[in-house]
């Protein structure tokens, strides 16, 4: 189910982190975190929360900037967010997950760590949190109002 609301607030949080203009604190705070009937507000919330600590206040810059693979997932996150399509994934569970440990993994791809996390071979890990690579592509060639 689509929840237009939280999908607004949440991809307007996504954005603004980001683009550096809030620091991890006011992500936080402008990320809605009461419960949704759309999967892909949790999974996306539990996904970005790798991206910043709870020690320190920052923004995605020096030391805590993103890498060039976890920005482009970024940028997925408010495209999904910003369009209608529903996430289909199974796993939106990411804040204990094993994608983020020291192991073995760590010398794949991102993309690659994904799929073998995510573990569902139907859907296209390479274009999380989109499903199909089709529906991906056709939410970036949409034209969303501001």
């Amino acid at each position: 189910m689509i929840d237009r609301e939280f999908r607004d607030q949440a991809g307007l949080a996504v954005r603004r982190f980001l683009d550096c203009t809030i620091d991890n604190n006011d992500f936080q705070l402008e990320y809605p975190l009461k419960p949704s009937d759309d999967p892909v507000i949790r999974a996306i919330q539990e996904y970005v929360w790798h991206w910043y600590d709870d020690l320190s206040v920052h923004k995605l810059i020096k030391d805590h900037a993103l890498s060039d693979d976890e920005r482009e997932i970024g940028e997925r996150c408010v495209l999904i967010l910003r369009s209608d399509v529903e996430y289909e994934w199974r796993e939106s569970k990411f804040i204990s997950s094993a994608l983020f440990s020291l192991g073995f993994a760590s010398q794949l791809a991102l993309s690659e760590q994904l799929a073998l996390y995510l573990n569902q071979p139907e859907g296209d890990a390479s274009v999380w949190p989109f499903f199909r690579r089709s529906d991906y592509e056709l939410a970036l060639n949409s034209n969303f109002p501001e």
